[in-house]
């Protein structure tokens, strides 16, 4: 190869264009699938199926709730939620709107009905 120097980093330049060509667009369309997949995050339409709505409801105030209202809900920075006087109504919409320093919890309607069906009923 003493008369041809270039041939060599010719092919190799060759062969970084079509890697660079073919990652990036391989790129672009895993972009666009995270940009679909994010789009479709917020759906409202969804619907909650839940079959045992205490224990789902306990399971959810215990990934939610603890931060502010005590590892037993008998109070920290929140009020006790052991011993409430609402209606399960006023709770949901507490849960969904928030009340007070009380911030909205994203959950689903039927998430949040759930986790006042625990808090009225099925705290011991």
């Amino acid at each position: 190869m003493k008369g041809r120097p270039l041939i060599p980093f010719a092919i190799i330049a060759i062969i970084g264009v079509v890697l660079m060509v073919a990652l990036s667009a391989a790129g672009v369309n895993q972009r666009a699938d995270r940009e679909a997949e994010e789009a479709g995050e917020g759906d409202e339409g969804e619907e909650v199926v839940i079959d045992d709505p205490i224990a789902y409801g306990e399971e959810t105030a215990m990934n939610s709730c603890i931060s502010c209202h005590g590892g037993d809900l008998t109070g920290g920075m929140g009020p006790d939620l052991t011993s409430l006087d609402l209606s399960q109504e006023e709770i949901v919409d507490i849960i969904l709107n928030g009340q007070g320093s009380m911030p909205a919890i994203d959950l689903q309607p039927e998430e949040a009905d759930a986790v006042a069906q625990y808090l009225l009923e099925g705290i011991e």
